[in-house]
């Protein structure tokens, strides 16, 4: 994922974050940071997957 992608899946996280909150006014900059780190989660599970795909490829 380059940095627009990472960028453009934030903001469609934190757009959902906003909806399910009842889009609240003022919390923009919680719902971007909370998105940035569902971002990283996924990141960081695809980087898993791709570990494992590796070493069941590797034998």
């Amino acid at each position: 994922m380059d940095d627009e992608e990472r960028r453009q899946r934030t903001e469609q996280l934190a757009h959902q974050i906003w909806e399910a909150e009842g889009r609240p006014e003022g919390h923009s900059e919680r719902h971007w940071h909370m998105a940035e780190r569902l971002v990283a989660a996924e990141l960081a599970v695809r980087q898993l997957q791709k570990d494992e795909e590796g070493k069941h490829g590797a034998s």
